[in-house]
């Protein structure tokens, strides 16, 4: 009988579970469902809906937004010129004898230019350039946390609204079978410990429900914090998320890893590195000082144009330690670029093995397992009700189809964690983040 009732689990969870995730990628066309207005009605919110709003409304995303900008004013400043300083001179004044007063003065008005050699403003440029480029590829790394952060949210409440489904299920059958057991003790068919058997079972599944309706709404709530708070009452699209799909091969995962945000702060690194030490390396080079002008004599009310040029001594500061530390954050960039390298495909390697094992569990659950389930429940309960069974073979009937039923949306949503993992590692939302889209159209309040 176990046999049989092992076999049975499935076709309520076929029937009743969500369709699994529809591909949530640019290319799909936004999903606008029907939304009601009375306030009563709670708003139906699709995934597309939630990243645009959590886009929109994120302070960390918007933090790294400013400070992209704030690099992009550095590197502006980074190519300025030195001003130039204007100067006036004035010589034989207030002495005594003949240079009493200012009747033989000689007044210099001069202007001086440093003028940067050895590529000093070209290097200075690069460094606050390859700044900019790793600001901006933080910003996009933020939004693909976040889209990853959102997606994960979204399957949890998905999930959680299964729960709160298969237990409103459960206690609706424990209640029916309840009901079953009663009358059967009542003509004397059962004995009366069977009724508060019965009874206990529809207890323990209205706590389950109750502590599944509680789950489910502190998961709406991480949701809505993610989304900046826009919707205050809100039920998901379950048909929002992508489907159940066969994972890529690692290497077409794999490939796709040079070109993600990651790998690209660490190569910029790299080159930020280099423009540094060259411009510590330019740096030793002293710079001259051009300077030009006209003197004014008053004792003979002559003029005459004066020029200079200067140069810095080098004799104590030849920048030496200021071009070692360069050249070992050079070394510490490329051991720090190869490291995370290695460390990245290991991650993808385990992850995906993680996306393959979720995926080939939920499938056999929803093939195999959960048919089996509902089937023996079938069995079992018509058996029950014609007196062919006992009530503990219609109670573990009963079990073995619930327990089916929320393994398999466990599997789902750790397939829905893991494949919103390997899509943030491997980028595959890259520039989604930079399409938000009209966020009043599908969801309100």
């Amino acid at each position: 009988m176990k046999t049989k009732s092992f076999i049975l689990a499935g076709l309520l969870a076929a029937v009743s579970l969500p369709p699994a995730f529809p591909a949530y990628a640019q290319e799909q066309a936004t999903i606008n469902p029907v939304v009601q207005e009375t306030p009563a009605t709670p708003a139906l919110l699709v995934l597309d809906q939630a990243v645009a709003w959590a886009l929109e409304n994120s302070p960390a995303l918007g933090a790294s937004s400013a400070r992209a900008d704030a690099a992009t004013a550095s590197q502006s400043q980074a190519g300025v010129l030195p001003n130039p300083e204007i100067s006036i001179e004035a010589e034989n004044i207030y002495g005594s004898g003949p240079y009493d007063g200012t009747s033989s003065a000689e007044y210099t008005y001069s202007v001086s230019q440093l003028v940067e050699l050895s590529g000093k403003r070209g290097n200075r440029v690069r460094v606050a350039d390859a700044e900019k480029t790793k600001t901006h590829y933080v910003r996009d790394a933020a939004g693909l946390d976040l889209i990853r952060d959102v997606t994960v949210a979204f399957a949890e409440v998905v999930a959680a609204q299964q729960e709160v489904t298969i237990l409103e299920e459960e206690q609706k059958l424990a209640t029916e079978v309840r009901d079953s057991v009663v009358a059967k003790v009542e003509a004397g068919k059962e004995p009366p410990i069977q009724k508060n058997k019965a009874e206990i079972e529809r207890t323990a599944s209205q706590i389950a429900l109750d502590r599944a309706r509680r789950n489910l709404s502190a998961k709406q709530q991480s949701l809505s914090s993610l989304m900046g708070g826009k919707v205050a009452t809100f039920i998901v699209a379950a048909n929002s998320l992508p489907p159940l799909s066969q994972p890529q091969s690692l290497e077409s995962y794999r490939v796709r890893l040079d070109q993600t945000p990651d790998v690209k702060i660490i190569d910029t690194s790299v080159h930020q590195a280099r423009a540094a030490l060259s411009l510590e390396k330019a740096n030793a080079v002293p710079d001259p000082t051009l300077s030009f002008g006209i003197r004014d004599s008053r004792d003979n009310n002559a003029q005459a144009f004066v020029a200079g040029v200067s140069f810095p001594f080098p004799v104590f500061n030849r920048n030496s330690a200021g071009i070692e530390r360069a050249g070992h954050d050079l070394n510490a960039a490329m051991l720090d670029q190869r490291g995370a390298q290695l460390s990245l495909e290991a991650v993808l390697t385990g992850v995906y093995g993680d996306f393959s094992s979720a995926y080939g569990e939920a499938t056999t659950l929803k093939a195999t397992v959960l048919p089996g389930a509902e089937e023996a429940f079938g069995v079992a309960r018509e058996g029950y009700k014609a007196g062919k069974f006992g009530y503990l073979e219609v109670l573990d009937a009963q079990r073995t189809l619930f327990n089916a039923r929320k393994q398999f949306n466990e599997a789902v949503l750790n397939y829905h964690r893991q494949r919103a993992t390997i899509e943030r590692m491997t980028a595959i939302h890259a520039g989604q983040h930079n399409d938000k889209g009209n966020t009043n159209e599908t969801v309100k309040n």
